[in-house]
């Protein structure tokens, strides 16, 4: 059987905005038939839900590459986009329905992640020039999930700001925010 392919993005968007609002959040939830005020996490929501996929996918993402395997997440994503392309691709400027994320990290002596974020862009209206060498997120209306675990409404309308202090923080090419063109 053929894993479903993702809906078109200004379906997803449109799931997006309808649900802004709703929602728990719950690190590790979130699928494609999560209920209204169900538990979802960021890449629950963001690409499982709004996309309508589920989030375990036998086959994704295998190679010597891989963090993950089988299953979407932010990790999963961006080491598809860079390898084998089946999901995602990176883009060079933003178009609604992107995703803009960046990976969990892991650091030796450090005994816990810092955990990767994703979020779909929902507008790009404000964004008249794009350096995709230095690009400034906040320019981006986005819908993300975001926590702490049991927030309500989980989901919420910003920026990108987020992502912006992000990458101040993680300068280091492998850490730093992606944007992530869907494949229909």
């Amino acid at each position: 059987m053929t894993p479903p392919r993702p809906a078109s993005p200004i379906a997803a968007v449109t799931v997006a905005r309808s649900l802004v609002g709703t929602g728990v959040y719950m690190l590790g939830t979130g699928n494609y038939s999560t209920p209204l005020d169900g538990p979802s996490d960021c890449f629950g929501f963001a690409f499982c839900r709004c996309y309508g996929v589920p989030r375990h996918r036998p086959g994704f993402n295998h190679g010597p590459w891989a963090s993950v395997e089988d299953d979407l997440n932010c990790n999963s994503a961006i080491e598809d986009a860079d390898h084998n392309r089946e999901l995602f691709v990176r883009a060079e400027r933003p178009e609604l329905g992107d995703l803009i994320a960046y990976p969990t990290i892991h650091l030796a002596g450090h005994p816990q992640p810092w955990i990767g974020h994703i979020a779909i862009v929902v507008n790009v209206t404000r964004v008249l020039e794009w350096d995709p060498e230095l690009p400034d997120w906040s320019l981006l209306d986005v819908a993300q999930c975001c926590g702490p675990n049991g927030r309500k409404p989980g989901i919420l309308r910003t920026d990108g700001s987020h992502w912006n202090g992000h990458d101040m923080t993680w300068p280091k090419p492998e850490h730093r925010t992606s944007l992530l063109r869907v494949v229909p």
